[in-house]
C-alpha cells in the first residue's frame, strides 16, 4: 500500500491489482494484464512507462540511479537519458507530481509508502493521512566517482554494521590514516538504505564554531533564514531519515559536539557519522578507532605481500604515478620495509608511492630518515593544504595542542618503541611538568590519536575497537609514591608509543628546545639501567618461566639498547653494564646480532668494576655469547668472576650467583676435555645448592651433569641426568624446550636416530611459529643430523636448509652435517671443502667436538676420501678452510659437485 496524499492509496499485487483512491479519481494496475485502471477505466500508459512504474514500486523510498532504471526498462538497448525523463513525466501526470522525487545528478526515488495487500484479490483500506508538506530534494555531496578503497574491507564491513546499530559513530584515528576515504566509501555503500539518502559535510574549511550549523544546513540544501541557525537546522532536519557524515571535526570538537547532540535530540531518524582525530565525548557516541594498514612482519614474495593493505596501496599508487611500475619479488622486501617505516599510514604511503618512479623503491626506502622533507603530494592539486606534505599533516595535528601536551609529545620521542606508564612518568616529568600533568597530557594525546596506547594482554593486530571509546584510564593507583615499586615486566600496565613518523617530527621539536634533550636522554638511560638491573632476577625467581620472562622483557629491549648506547657514549660504564646484564639473556634467545660487539666493549670494564654481584651476573651472560667464538676465553671469564665471589660468608644472593657460575664453568670445562676439573666444579655447585630454591635454579646442576656425561661419552648417564632436569621444570609447569633439545642430542649421540627423530619432530611442532629462534636452531640442526644418520638425505636437506639462516645468526656450526650431507649425496668434492671449513671452525673455537659432530665429520671424511683419494681430499680440504661463511650454504645445498 502506497500513500502519496491524504486519502490516496496505491497497492501493487502480483497477479492482483494496484489501486489508488483520491480526488484525482481511482486507478488500478494489473501487472499480468499490463494495464493501468483509473476509476475502473483503462488509462493511457505506454509499455515503457508501465515497466518503469514496476521498477520504482519494487523499491519504494530507495534511490534508483538513472543507469539502473535504463538497464531495467530498456535491457540491452542504448538510449538517451531524455527517454527516461519522458517516461517519468508520463507517470507523474497519472500518479501526481510528487509521487517520484528527482535526486539531482543521481536518479529518482519512489516516494509512496508500500504495504502488503490485506488479502489476495482484495483492495486494502486507505492508509492514514500523512504530512502533506513536500520533502526537500537533498544533496549527497559525494564525489561522482570514488577511488578504490584498498586495505579497508574489514573496516568498511564493520562500520556498515555499526551505523545500522548506533545513531552516532565517530571514526577516530591519526591524521593521514584514511578516515575520510573510509567514511566516503561507507556513505556510498549505504546511500540507498535511508529514505532521504546520505549527505557528506566537510568541516575542514570552517574556522568559527558558530558557523557549523549553517555549514551543515548548506550541505543539506536547506535555507534556514534568520534567527538561531542551530534551531533552524534542527527544525528542517527533524523529519529526515538519513545518514549524515561530518568530516574533519578535530579542530572544532566542542562546537561539533553541540551540533551533533542537537540533531540527535531533534531528529530521531538521523544517523550521524563523524571523522576526527579525537572523540566528541558524547554519551551516545560509539568510537571506531582506525588502525594503520596491515604490513607484513618480514619479507614475503610479491604475490603474498599484496594481501596486506599497506603494500597493496603502495603498489596501486605507484602504478597510478607510472603505469610501468612493476612489483616483483626483487623489490618486494624494500616496499615492505618502506611501508613498515611509514607505520602503515595511508597518506604517507601514497606520497611515498608517488616518488617511487623518480627515486626507485630501494633508494626511496633508504631515504625514509628524511621523510618529512621528501614526502609531498604535488600530483594532487585538489588536496587540502594540510594533506599536501607529510609535515603539514603533522603540523595540523600538533597545532591543536597546548604547551603541556606539546612538551609531553616531544619528550616521548626519547623512547624507542613503547614504554610502560611508570617509565613514561619517570622520564618525561621534571620540575616544570609534574607527573600528574604528564598523565593529563598523555590522556589527551591518546584521545587525539597522536600517541598509541598498547593495552596489556592484547595482540597488536586484533583490529579496531568496535565498542564505545576504550581509551585507558590513566589515573587509578598511579600516585607518585607507587612508581618505585613498579617493574618493567608488569603485564597489567598499559604502554604508550609514538609511531615512527610522528616521532621524527617530535624529535625535531625536542632538539629545538635548548638543553631539554640532553637532560631527557640522561633520565631515560638511568631509568632503564635501573630497571634492567633490577629485573635480571626475574628470570630465576620462580614467579615465571625463563621464556615468559624473556617475552615480557622484549617489550623494552629497544629502549634498553638505546640506554646502553647513550651510557657508552657518555662513558657512564656503570649504567652501560646495568643495561647489558639483562640485554644479554634476552637477546641471546631472540636476536643475538650485536651481542658479540657488546661483550667485547664491556669485557675490559668488567674486571675493573667493584660490584662483584654485577660482575658475576655479567660474566655468566657474556660467557654464553663468547663460548660461540672461543671456549677458552669464555672459561677464563667465568673462572675470574668465580674468584671474585667469596667462597664462604657470602650473602644468599652471592651463594646463588656462585652456583650459577659453577654450573656454567662445569659445562665449559667439559667442552675443553678437562673432565676432572668439570667434576670438581659440579661438586662445588652441589654444595651451594639449596632445596628452597625454585626449579628454575635447581635444574642447572643436573643439566650441567648431563652435558659433562655427554662430553665424557657416557650417554646413558647423560640421558638420565637430562631427564631429571626435565622433571624439575615440568613440576613447575615451565617450558622444557632447552632440556628436551639436549635429550634429542643425547639420543642421537647414543645411536638411537629413530628416537631422536621422534623427539625432534615433537619439538619442531612446538617451536613452529614461536619466538625462540635459538631453540629452533639447535633442534632443527639435531633433527637434520638424525635424518643423516638414518640415511634419508631428502629429509635432512630440507631441515638443514630451513635452519641455515638461523644458524648463521646464532653462530651455530653445522659444517660437519653439511659435509656428511654432501658425501651421502655423492658430492665428494663439496664434502671435502665443507669438512675443511668445519675443521677450521672447530680449531678456532678451541674445543673438542660433541660426539654427534665428531661422528658426522668422520663419516664425511671417510666417504669423500674413498672417492677422491687422500691427496685430492687434502687439497680440497685446504680450500675449504679458506672459505667464508657466506659461501657455505651455496656449496652445501648445491645439486651437483661441480668445481
Amino acid at each position: 500500500m502506497n500513500t502519496i496524499k491524504a486519502g490516496m492509496v496505491l497497492r501493487l499485487e502480483q497477479q492482483m491489482s494496484m489501486q489508488r483512491f483520491g480526488p484525482g479519481g481511482r486507478f488500478e494496475l494489473q501487472p499480468l494484464e499490463r494495464r493501468l485502471m483509473v476509476d475502473g477505466q483503462p488509462a493511457s500508459l505506454g509499455a515503457r512507462a508501465f515497466d518503469l512504474l514496476l521498477a520504482l514500486a519494487e523499491r519504494p523510498g530507495a534511490l534508483l540511479t538513472k543507469h539502473a532504471l535504463i538497464d531495467t526498462v530498456w535491457p540491452g538497448v542504448v538510449v538517451e537519458e531524455g527517454n527516461l525523463t519522458t517516461q517519468i513525466s508520463s507517470l507523474r501526470k497519472v500518479l501526481g507530481a510528487d509521487s517520484i522525487a528527482t535526486i539531482p545528478g543521481r536518479g529518482y526515488r519512489f516516494t509512496m509508502q508500500v504495504a502488503s495487500p490485506a488479502s489476495p484479490g482484495r483492495v486494502a483500506e486507505a492508509a492514514a493521512p500523512t504530512d502533506p508538506t513536500p520533502r526537500p530534494t537533498l544533496r549527497t555531496n559525494l564525489p561522482a566517482e570514488l577511488p578504490p578503497l584498498i586495505g579497508r574491507e574489514r573496516d568498511l564491513a564493520a562500520l556498515s554494521e555499526l551505523v545500522a546499530q548506533q545513531r552516532l559513530v565517530s571514526i577516530v584515528g591519526a591524521g593521514g590514516m584514511g578516515k575520510t576515504r573510509l567514511a566516503q566509501a561507507l556513505l556510498h555503500r549505504r546511500r540507498n538504505d535511508f529514505a532521504h539518502g546520505v549527505c557528506w559535510v566537510d568541516l575542514s574549511p570552517v574556522t568559527d564554531p558558530a558557523a557549523l550549523a549553517n555549514t551543515v544546513a548548506t550541505a543539506l540544501g536547506f535555507s534556514i533564514g534568520q534567527g538561531d541557525p542551530l534551531a533552524g537546522l534542527c527544525s528542517q532536519a527533524a523529519p529526515l531519515t538519513m545518514l549524515i557524515a561530518l568530516d574533519n571535526a578535530e579542530h572544532l570538537l566542542d562546537g561539533t559536539a553541540a551540533v551533533v547532540q542537537a540533531l540527535l535530540d531533534a531528529a530521531p531518524g538521523l544517523r550521524l557519522l563523524v571523522t576526527s582525530q579525537a572523540p566528541l565525548k558524547l554519551a551516545r557516541e560509539c568510537v571506531y578507532r582506525v588502525d594503520a594498514l596491515r604490513v607484513p612482519d618480514g619479507p614475503l614474495p610479491a604475490a603474498d605481500a599484496l594481501a596486506f593493505g599497506a603494500v597493496a596501496l603502495f603498489v596501486a599508487r605507484a602504478r597510478q604515478a607510472d603505469a610501468r611500475f612493476a612489483f616483483t619479488d626483487a623489490n618486494a622486501p624494500a616496499v615492505i620495509t618502506l611501508c613498515r617505516e611509514l607505520d602503515g599510514l595511508a597518506l604517507a604511503i601514497e606520497m611515498a608511492a608517488a616518488r617511487a618512479p623518480m627515486l626507485g623503491v630501494q633508494q626511496l626506502a633508504a631515504s625514509m630518515h628524511d621523510r618529512l622533507r621528501l614526502l609531498t603530494d604535488g600530483r594532487n592539486r585538489a588536496a587540502p593544504a594540510r594533506q599536501r606534505t607529510l609535515r603539514a599533516t603533522l603540523e595540523w595535528s600538533h597545532g591543536f595542542l597546548d604547551e603541556p601536551e606539546r612538551a609531553v609529545f616531544r619528550r616521548l620521542a626519547v623512547f624507542a618503541g613503547s614504554a610502560s606508564l611508570t617509565l613514561v612518568r619517570q622520564v618525561v616529568a621534571d620540575e616544570t611538568l609534574d607527573e600528574w600533568a604528564v598523565l593529563d597530557a598523555l590522556a589527551l594525546l591518546v584521545d587525539r590519536s597522536l600517541v598509541v596506547a598498547v593495552l596489556p594482554n592484547t595482540a597488536a593486530d586484533l583490529g579496531p575497537d568496535l565498542t564505545p571509546d576504550l581509551t585507558p584510564d590513566l589515573t587509578p593507583d598511579l600516585t607518585p609514591d607507587a612508581a618505585p615499586n613498579a617493574t618493567l615486566n608488569d603485564t597489567t600496565e598499559p604502554r604508550y608509543r609514538l609511531l615512527d613518523t610522528p616521532r621524527l617530527f617530535a624529535l625535531e621539536g625536542l632538539r629545538r628546545e635548548a638543553g631539554e634533550e640532553a637532560a631527557l636522554r640522561q633520565r631515560h638511560a638511568l631509568a632503564f639501567a635501573e630497571r634492567f638491573d633490577a629485573d635480571w632476577d626475574g628470570a630465576w625467581s620462580g614467579a615465571t618461566s625463563a621464556n615468559a620472562w624473556v617475552e615480557a622483557m622484549l617489550a623494552d629491549v629497544d629502549n634498553g639498547w638505546q640506554a646502553y648506547e647513550w651510557a657508552c657514549a657518555a662513558d657512564d660504564r656503570l649504567s652501560a653494564l646495568r643495561c647489558a646484564v639483562t640485554l644479554l639473556p634476552v637477546l641471546r634467545r631472540s636476536d643475538p646480532r650485536g651481542l658479540l660487539a657488546l661483550c667485547e666493549r664491556c669485557e675490559p670494564w668488567l674486571q675493573a668494576h667493584a660490584d662483584v654481584d654485577l660482575r658475576a651476573r655479567l660474566a655468566r651472560g657474556m660467557s654464553m655469547v663468547i663460548d660461540g667464538v672461543s671456549v677458552p676465553r669464555a672459561e677464563d671469564m667465568v673462572r675470574t668472576a668465580l674468584h671474585g665471589l667469596p667462597a664462604a660468608h657470602h650473602t644468599p644472593r652471592q651463594r646463588w650467583l656462585r652456583y650459577a657460575l659453577l654450573t656454567k664453568h662445569c659445562h665449559l670445562l667439559a667442552r675443553l676435555v678437562r673432565h676432572d676439573d668439570a667434576r670438581l666444579a659440579l661438586r662445588d655447585a652441589a654444595e651451594c645448592e639449596s632445596a628452597d630454591w625454585p626449579a628454575q635454579r635447581r635444574f642447572l646442576r643436573p643439566e650441567a651433569a648431563a652435558l659433562l656425561a655427554a662430553y665424557a661419552g657416557d650417554m646413558p648417564e647423560a640421558i638420565r641426568q637430562v631427564q631429571q632436569a626435565r622433571r624439575l621444570l615440568q613440576a613447575t609447569g615451565a617450558p622444557t624446550l632447552t632440556i628436551a633439545s639436549n635429550l634429542l642430542q643425547f639420543q642421537l649421540a647414543a645411536g638411537d636416530a629413530a628416537a631422536a627423530v621422534e623427539t625432534g619432530q615433537a619439538l619442531m611442532r612446538t617451536l613452529s611459529g614461536g619466538r625462540d629462534p635459538f631453540a629452533r636452531c639447535n633442534v632443527y640442526g639435531a633433527v637434520g643430523a638424525a635424518w643423516l644418520m638414518l640415511g634419508d638425505t631428502t629429509q635432512a636437506r630440507a631441515v638443514l636448509r630451513d635452519v641455515w639462516p638461523l644458524a648463521r645468526m646464532f653462530s651455530v656450526n653445522l659444517g660437519e652435517y653439511f659435509a656428511l650431507l654432501a658425501a651421502l649425496e655423492s658430492r665428494p668434492r663439496a664434502a671435502a671443502r665443507l669438512a675443511g671449513f668445519a675443521d677450521k671452525v672447530a680449531t678456532d673455537l678451541g674445543e673438542a667436538r660433541e660426539a654427534n659432530e665428531a661422528e658426522a665429520i668422520r663419516r664425511a671424511t671417510q666417504l669423500a676420501t674413498a672417492v677422491l683419494g687422500e691427496r685430492e681430499f687434502a687439497r680440497l680440504h685446504a680450500e675449504g678452510a679458506a672459505l667464508l661463511e657466506a659461501d657455505i650454504g651455496t656449496i652445501a645445498f648445491a645439486t651437483d659437485d661441480a668445481a
